[in-house]
């Protein structure tokens, strides 16, 4: 009876329309899609209340560990809902995230409130990861949906809109936030403003220099800034401009209490940090740069004697043989299979032995099969201690290049380390930190240091049969945990999350694929270049790895003092993927085209 009620006007409608088009000439079809049209929007004027409202978040200001509580009405009890972030997300210093959709859950405590737990994945998607993480200021809607208890039936939803939330992150380093406050405390001087105490309702303006921008554009003393870019100014550290050619300030005035948005260039300041705007040029010129070195001067003689040496065992080798070279065969194979699925496991799991100490294990049993199956060669107590203390230079090097790059990142577990870099090679900490760049080399060089060495004296000991496989698996261990911290680790591209059972398992694949990669690479320069006896050794590393690792760290120290720039850093990795995409085409190609001539040799009459 009520849906007669409803749709009897819509049906005479209808009725008087099927007789206008009659008369005009037009055929039903169209009468249907009126008709349709029509009956929507009656069903649009006729829809109930909704059962769930929505109508306030606290509190307002939040960081991981505390509980956002929704408040409303028609929460059913004891129920979980989802609540969906939808908006934009200012960040300071970086240009606006548009689009944002963000879901998290929530349990229903009463009727009126819903509460969910401030985790650190969602402040991370929100402010940002590691030391680009920033305060930032979510502006959106926020809806609340519960599961309906009937089968088929909709969910019970509600929306608020015009939702305004700061999220403060808990993981950026002292340094990295006085470098911030250092880079707004300069723009507040280029405005010609002196800030005072800030506070929860804005940063208030105790003096504004004569002539300067600020009185410009109409600030005055006694006025409250409120917010730089979209972003709420809660610390002199907010004040960071997203954009190299102006800012937009929004200013409480202490007269009226009006706020008002404000627009001032910023074609004459220059700070510290790289704007964003700048990351297509850097990386445009980067890019030229490594098309220059590569392609147009030409190489080193040692390159062109590497390459011929390359080709010389490429034409030599079948594929069988290197295959079984890499993997091993009988108990070989066995080992490679084993030390697999221990890579595997850091993958899958949170941790194995410890979440901070999950690194220095791995560290500790590399370096220990690798020096053992060195010293397994060697005959007599001195010449193993010699030996011994040779090599453990090299390990001293691993673990410095280990330790600063931990420095940069600002992670001690694997798992965090592998979470702040990203999927993508450009997001990689060898690729985004010229500081990793520079570690990373440095530490698959003292590894293929300690695999190249060989026995001292013509009186060494044959190899037993423990010392390959000890090899293997030192080599193997120490390829995963380079993989760990320069190399992305398990990280899956795009941002992916391995939450499912296939992502995971996609994760820990592509991780296994990395490390393999990696141990291929040194145990191919460990066949191709010249053995080093212990000796040779300790002179590579006095005068290659130190110095490489004194200008690692010194990077290390700089960065400190800078402001992290996306825009920088972005393009150093694109420049750095790019050289080495194209430093292994170019090396490709050579020795293909190597092998493919007659190998050179002395005639013996000569």
């Amino acid at each position: 009876m009520y849906e007669g009620l409803v749709l009897s006007p819509f049906v005479r409608a209808i009725s008087s329309l099927r007789h206008v088009f009659a008369a005009r000439g037009l055929r039903g079809h169209a009468v249907l899609v009126v008709a349709a049209l029509l009956v929507l929007a009656g069903c649009d004027r006729q829809i109930a209340p909704p059962l769930v409202e929505v109508t306030e978040l606290a509190p307002r200001e939040i960081e991981p560990g505390d509980r956002l509580e929704v408040h409303g009405t028609g929460f059913p009890q004891g129920r979980t809902g989802k609540v969906t972030l939808e908006g934009t997300v200012f960040r300071a210093g970086e240009p606006p995230l548009r689009g944002v959709s963000i879901d998290v859950e929530g349990t229903v405590s009463a009727p009126d409130r819903l509460e969910l737990a401030v985790r650190e994945e969602l402040a991370e998607r929100l402010c940002g990861r590691g030391d680009h993480a920033a305060h930032a200021t979510f502006r959106g809607d926020v809806e609340v949906a519960f599961a309906s208890s009937n089968q088929g039936a909709p969910p019970l939803v509600g929306v608020m809109r015009g939702v305004e939330l700061d999220v403060i992150p808990s993981s950026v380093r002292a340094s990295v936030q006085g470098a911030r406050a250092a880079e707004g405390a300069r723009v507040l001087a280029f405005l010609g403003i002196a800030p005072g105490a800030p506070s929860p309702r804005g940063l208030p303006i105790e003096a504004v220099e004569a002539g300067s921008a600020a009185e410009r554009a109409g600030i005055q003393v006694g006025d409250v800034l409120v917010s730089v870019d979209g972003v709420h100014v809660l610390s002199v550290g907010d004040v960071l401009a997203a954009s190299a050619r102006a800012v937009e300030l929004t200013i409480r005035h202490a007269d009226s209490g009006v706020e008002e948005t404000k627009t001032v260039s910023l074609i004459a300041y220059s700070g510290e940090r790289v704007p964003t705007e700048y990351a297509p040029a850097l990386l445009v010129v980067g890019l030229a740069l490594a098309l220059l070195v590569l392609l147009v001067l030409p190489g080193p003689p040692s390159l062109a004697a590497l390459e011929l040496r390359i080709a010389s065992l490429v034409r030599r080798a079948t594929a069988r043989e290197l295959v079984s070279g890499l993997f091993g065969r009988g108990r070989h194979a066995a080992l490679s299979a084993i030390a697999s699925a221990v890579i595997v496991a850091f993958a899958l799991t949170p941790y194995l032995v410890g979440r901070e100490t999950d690194g220095v294990v791995l560290l500790a049993v590399a370096a220990s099969a690798l020096v053992w199956s060195r010293l397994a060669r060697e005959r007599g107590l001195v010449s193993s201690l010699r030996t011994l203390f040779r090599l453990l230079l090299a390990v001293v090097v691993m673990a410095c290049a280990l330790a600063l790059a931990v420095g940069q990142v600002g992670a001690l577990e694997l798992a965090e380390m592998v979470r702040l870099q990203g999927g993508a090679p450009w997001q990689f900490a060898a690729a985004r930190h010229p500081s990793c760049a520079v570690l990373g080399m440095a530490y698959a060089a003292a590894v293929a240091a300690v695999v190249r060495a060989r026995p001292e004296g013509a009186a060494a000991a044959p190899p037993p049969p423990q010392a390959a496989l000890l090899e293997r698996a030192g080599l193997l261990f120490a390829a995963a945990l380079g993989v760990t911290v320069f190399l992305g680790g398990w990280s899956l591209p795009g941002g992916l999350e391995a939450r499912g059972r296939g992502l995971a398992l996609l994760s820990a694949t592509l991780f296994l694929a990395k490390t393999w990669g990696a141990a291929a690479m040194i145990l191919g320069a460990s066949r191709v270049l010249p053995s080093l006896s212990p000796r040779e050794v300790v002179m590579l590393v006095v005068k290659k790895l130190a110095p490489a690792l004194l200008v690692g760290g010194a990077l290390v120290a700089a960065s400190r003092e800078l402001v992290p720039s996306v825009a920088l850093e972005t393009a150093f990795g694109g420049t750095v993927v790019a050289l080495g995409t194209l430093f292994v085409v170019r090396m490709a190609a050579r020795v293909r085209s190597a092998v493919g001539r007659p190998e050179p040799h002395a005639s013996p009459f000569l």
